[in-house]
């Protein structure tokens, strides 16, 4: 019996060292994870802020994460029926609102965009987040391939009625990404229904 049990202290004392160096490594683990979440957000924030920013050059003095609501919507706006609003606000009057992510269907699969509209209905401004499009069939589409999107910047549904939506070879008024004209009608149709959308149900988006 005592060969037994000084077999198994023996065992416990060589397990020891690996017991401890878990329980430091699992502290370590956690004290870390509890010194930099909190960074980790704000770094998100700021990333987040800066793109909306982007889309949104606009006066406004409030807290846009603190304004910030979750909207129930149209699946042809997003097709999980939701999306983040984002809102602007000046002297507490509204002024503008980002919406993201706004989807649509690309050459290659869905392009993920935010969308910045002033409270008038006018664009402001449009960013893509993500997208699956290849070089020569969309890729291009992205800002930091091409200024395309800017084309939109301070057009309306009041500006141009909705047969003018459409690129130049359908007898729109847009020209299209070179080689990509699935994407260019998807985008352009989506951005005509995310402003027609927007303007049905506008006091929605400012609703505290």
């Amino acid at each position: 019996m005592n060969s037994e049990t000084n077999s198994f202290k023996q065992k416990l004392i060589k397990l020891l060292p690996l017991l401890l160096i878990s329980i430091v490594g699992v502290t370590a683990l956690f004290v870390v994870n509890e010194f930099t979440k909190d960074k980790i957000k704000l770094n998100k924030q700021i990333a987040a802020l800066a793109i909306i920013n982007e889309v949104l050059p606009l006066e406004y003095d409030n807290d846009l994460f603190t304004d910030k609501i979750k909207l129930d919507v149209s699946d042809k706006i997003n097709n999980t029926g939701s999306i983040s609003v984002y809102r602007a606000r000046l002297n507490n009057q509204p002024v503008a609102v980002s919406l993201m992510p706004v989807i649509t269907k690309g050459y290659n699969g869905n392009i993920s965009l935010i969308i910045g509209i002033r409270y008038d209905g006018a664009l402001t401004g449009i960013r893509v987040l993500q997208h699956n499009e290849t070089e020569g069939f969309g890729g291009q589409v992205h800002q930091d391939k091409t200024n395309w999107l800017q084309n939109f910047n301070n057009t309306s549904i009041f500006a141009l009625p909705e047969k003018k939506w459409a690129i130049k070879n359908d007898g729109g008024e847009f020209d299209q990404l070179s080689g990509a004209t699935i994407t260019s009608r998807s985008i352009i149709n989506i951005i005509y229904k995310t402003l027609e959308y927007y303007l049905e149900y506008r006091d929605k988006f400012y609703e505290n």
